[in-house]
């Protein structure tokens, strides 16, 4: 029993006591009205934008298994929206149970890298064009769009796969939606990483 009470005592020793306060008390969390979002709007928002980049996507890739997967799209509580997309840049190769099929000619890596570049020049207009849809997001959240791009060119090429990160916050893309003209400007203000 002294063991007991010899630990009990040592335990509330090392584990510090924060004295009791008002201001500690236990009760609602401070949200703010402005602050709250309404996650049913939320989602109808970002399937609006899920569309809007499947056009794109199915515009840009002509060939019918170029997009592999669509658009997804979620909303982070202080972070902001996010959508991602895979997207085969070429595939000249299809693999069927009646053996190998080719799909078209093959593009060069010059084109491939063209390719890339004009479609994120696109996601840029998308965003834009769209920032006045975005009505759930804060101004300090922002708008992620994640490309996940793949190449499986021929099986005995090795694969070239490249993720593209485009990234713009909310008050910036309300502050120069109203200059679309400037939208070179605004993609080097942008975070854009590439790896």
């Amino acid at each position: 029993m002294a063991l007991q009470r010899a630990a009990f005592v040592a335990l509330l020793a090392v584990a510090p006591m924060a004295p009791y306060s008002a201001a500690q008390s236990p009760g609602p969390p401070r949200e703010a009205a402005e602050t709250k979002v309404d996650y049913d709007s939320a989602r109808r928002e970002i399937q609006q934008l899920e569309t809007v980049i499947n056009g794109l996507l199915k515009e840009t890739f002509i060939n019918p298994f170029g997009l592999v997967n669509r658009t997804k799209g979620a909303y982070i509580p202080g972070y902001g929206q996010v959508f991602n997309f895979l997207v085969n840049i070429e595939r000249a190769v299809i693999s069927t149970p009646f053996g190998e099929y080719r799909s078209g000619p093959t593009i060069t890596t010059g084109e491939k890298k063209q390719r890339i570049e004009d479609l994120k020049d696109r996601l840029v207009r998308v965003l834009l064009d769209n920032a006045s849809g975005m009505r759930q997001l804060r101004a300090g959240e922002s708008v992620t769009i994640v490309a996940f791009f793949e190449d499986r060119n021929f099986p005995e090429e090795e694969r070239q796969n490249r993720t593209v990160v485009l990234s713009a916050l909310k008050k910036d893309l309300d502050e120069w939606s109203a200059r679309p003209e400037r939208w070179k400007e605004f993609k080097q203000r942008m975070k854009i990483v590439e790896y």
